[in-house]
């Protein structure tokens, strides 16, 4: 099972060189909601959207990912991928709770069954 709090790190086959700057490879920071708010001005699927999803979990700037070769963009799209189904996994456990009629447990963590009253800190 993949840690999702691990960094996870793809070495460039043709490193990219932008200015003084030389990038060797690309380091996937954990994912956040934010990371994906970053994509979210883009059609989900596009290739700006999957751009500025890449740049947003790597840190690197757009005229970075702009120059990467195919095969480097296309094994930065493995980790981008797995990180994704993360996302899109949280938000389908999310419908199917709301579809259940239970509007105790919509929105729930994935993985926690405890009801929405028990799952906030403090509570």
């Amino acid at each position: 099972m993949i840690d999702p709090f691990a960094t996870e790190t793809v070495t460039l086959r043709h490193p990219v060189t932008v200015g003084e700057r030389t990038v060797t490879e690309l380091r996937f920071k954990p994912p956040k909601v934010k990371d994906l708010l970053q994509a979210g001005a883009y059609p989900e699927g596009s290739i700006a959207f999957t751009h500025a999803l890449l740049s947003s979990l790597t840190g690197e700037p757009a005229i970075i990912i702009n120059e990467l070769v195919p095969e480097d963009w296309a094994d930065s799209l493995v980790i981008l991928s797995r990180t994704y189904q993360r996302f899109t996994g949280a938000i389908s456990l999310f419908d199917q709770k709301e579809e259940s009629g239970d509007p105790t447990t919509a929105g729930s963590p994935p993985g926690n069954s405890s009801k929405l009253s028990g799952a906030l800190p403090g509570n």
